[in-house]
């Protein structure tokens, strides 16, 4: 996710330096290849003196890095489950935003959930909207709860559709098909859905336009509705907002 927003930084065309951080040597090449405009160090303190700053760790590292900071430096966290408070007391900053993108951030079509801490500048804050629009859609929440429920439902939302064509494939395997014709089928199939949808979209308007009486896509849907497959969607999405929020008290 690193190199995704450096790479959007890049695209920005902001006038700015972008230097990146990078423990691991091996991906230093591949690194600078992002543009003039980029320098890649394994040295942090070199970060120190800069205007934004992107976490882009793990979680379990955050505690290993070792940064004196500017003041008036904007922080940029990535990271699952460290809070707002947590960066604030090990960094002594108070300019900072938790931002939860996706892995669609890859292709320009993340959903970025983001908050701010009370230091941030409304000029800060437009800024970061433009920078995710780089990347996606993005929504400014009031409470860094609300990144958590967002984390549950648009942070792993595309493990959760991934999963779910994975299942789409083998249940059309069971009818004879073959694995490459099944992958086929759910990349088509997937396409086509995210054609006719927009923001104005009425799912279950469309999900009626499908269903013919008594026909077969009706014969599918009771078995969904018979299986209690809404009730399995809640249990799943909250059990992943119950670990999120789990996260988000360990220290």
């Amino acid at each position: 996710m690193g190199t995704v927003l450096a790479r959007a930084l890049v695209k920005m065309r902001a006038g700015k330096q972008v230097l990146i951080c990078e423990k691991n040597r091996r991906h230093h090449r591949q690194l600078k290849k992002l543009g003039a405009q980029v320098s890649v160090t394994r040295q942090i303190e070199l970060c120190s003196d800069a205007d934004i700053i992107f976490l882009a760790v793990k979680p379990q590292d955050f505690n290993g890095v070792k940064l004196k900071i500017n003041k008036q430096t904007l922080i940029c966290s990535i990271m699952a489950g460290v809070s707002i408070s947590d960066i604030r007391a090990k960094l002594k900053i108070e300019k900072i935003i938790r931002m939860m993108p996706n892995m669609a951030a890859r292709v320009g079509k993340s959903f970025t959930a983001w908050t701010a801490a009370a230091r941030v500048s409304v000029q800060e804050k437009k800024w970061i909207e433009n920078f995710l629009a780089r990347i996606g859609v993005q929504l400014y929440v009031k409470t860094e709860q609300e990144i958590d429920k967002a984390t549950a439902v648009t942070g792993s939302g595309p493990a959760y559709i991934f999963n779910t064509l994975f299942v789409f494939m083998q249940s059309a395997q069971k009818l004879g098909f073959t694995r490459e014709e099944t992958h086929r089928m759910a990349i088509q199939v997937l396409r086509g859905v995210n054609a006719l949808v927009n923001k104005d979209t009425d799912f279950t308007e469309l999900t009626h336009q499908v269903t013919s009486k008594g026909g077969t896509t009706e014969a599918a849907l009771k078995v969904f509705a018979n299986s209690d497959f809404k009730k399995t969607w809640v249990k799943a999405i909250t059990a992943a907002y119950k670990r999120a929020r789990e996260l988000s008290k360990q220290k």
